[in-house]
């Protein structure tokens, strides 16, 4: 039996895409390969959203190269649709394989290997064309499943015991835009949730313009719908948000994270940031601090600004320095880690369902697993709550749901 490795890097698309490619792999007869074992076929599902992810896939194939001299190797992703040069410079015998192949995901995926937790892809590509990012350029235009195929993949992972089904795309809000009248990520929300079964439902990142009054509405509901959400900044002052092509001013912003809040108290509000954009100043950059203190997310990306040949924001020329994006970093962590740890700390006190994930914590071996509002929580308790929920009380004492 032909043994086979894939690697993935990046966005939780591409984890979900892996094991599309894993499962028809496995229907062709091949045997994943652990651990050590030499492989026929090595796989790397590849990221291309910064320079460091690119030098991480260029990494991997080589050892892959390097560990299995004998096998077919495979690069997969984003990277190599604008980058199959300096692919085929690494080694001649590395084939690839385009989005526009990989993306023929059939029938979807049957189960997520080693989660408690589902990625349920909704969505591809991406119309907004941020100035700094390539992804509309090896993704595509934006395009939706089919919502049939969707709720059958869904019920299938549901009845398989995933209690959690985390929306993804690319641009999760564009879901239904090209599929006609009425069929909108909400009603998709409310398809899902209508289903049996003892399960929750996350949505991934979303952009701001794409939190509806609807959508709000439908996540402010008790059951089975996680009440977070992770709505992207980047930005906290006008002047780089409009350089970056983004679609709102920091006033929407902080006013729509407002208006989450009075609908749905005790939500979870996360974001992405983005520092060292080209020409972002001083004053730039303390406008972000503003935002970030004024909205206070419970948790944070921060994002170094990486250039990326092809976007707009590459050509131009007014640069911030390594030494400035360092000094940015730290000081926008102190801030943003205060506020997730005042978050965690307000969980604590709160009676919370956990879902618990399938592997324990390396440091402490006690139970890890998250609230619907992202919180990690580490618990005591038995291997028999893995996979399950279990209800937190403030007594710290637990018991399977």
């Amino acid at each position: 039996m032909k043994r086979f490795k894939i690697k993935t890097l990046g966005c939780k698309v591409n984890q979900y895409e892996t094991q599309v490619i894993r499962e028809r792999l496995i229907l062709a007869g091949y045997k994943e390969a652990g651990g050590k074992e030499k492989a026929d076929l090595c796989i790397v599902n590849t990221c291309t959203v910064t320079a460091k992810a690119d030098k991480e896939c260029r990494e991997i194939l080589r050892r892959f190269i390097r560990e299995n001299p004998e096998a077919e190797i495979i690069a997969a992703g984003c990277y190599i649709e604008k980058d199959a040069d300096t692919i085929g410079a690494i080694d001649s015998k590395i084939r690839v394989l385009n989005n526009s192949d990989k993306l023929n995901d059939g029938k979807g995926i049957s189960y997520f290997k080693g989660h408690a937790k589902a990625f349920v892809k909704i969505q591809d590509g991406c119309n907004n064309f941020c100035s700094y990012c390539k992804v509309p350029y090896v993704r595509g235009r934006s395009r939706s499943r089919n919502m049939e195929e969707i709720l059958k993949e869904a019920g299938n992972l549901i009845s398989k015991n995933y209690r959690e089904l985390i929306l993804t795309g690319i641009c999760l809000g564009d879901f239904g835009k090209d599929l006609g009248t009425g069929i909108t990520l909400t009603r998709l929300i409310k398809e899902i949730a209508g289903l049996d079964g003892d399960f929750r439902i996350r949505l991934s990142s979303i952009e701001l313009p794409d939190v509806t009054d609807e959508l709000i509405d439908k996540m402010a509901l008790p059951e089975k719908i996680c009440h977070h959400f992770h709505i992207p900044l980047q930005s906290g002052d006008n002047d780089i948000l409009r350089k970056m092509n983004r679609r709102y001013t920091s006033k929407e912003f902080v006013n729509r994270i407002k208006f989450i809040r009075s609908k749905i108290p005790g939500v979870a509000i996360t974001t992405d940031v983005i520092i060292g954009f080209p020409q972002e100043r001083d004053k730039n950059f303390n406008n972000t601090l503003k935002i970030i203190k004024s909205i206070k997310p419970s948790r944070t990306h921060i994002f170094t600004y990486s250039p990326r040949k092809g976007t707009k924001a590459f050509d131009v020329k007014e640069t911030v320095s390594p030494s400035e994006k360092s000094d940015r970093y730290k000081r926008l962590k102190v801030i943003t880690d205060k506020f997730a740890e005042q978050f965690k700390l307000s969980s604590y006190n709160k009676n919370q369902r956990i879902l618990i994930e399938t592997t324990r914590d390396k440091d402490t071996a006690k139970l890890t697993g998250y609230t619907d509002t992202y919180v990690k929580m580490l618990i005591d308790g038995p291997d028999e709550y893995i996979g399950r929920f279990v209800n937190y009380h403030k007594s710290l004492q637990t018991q399977s749901a």
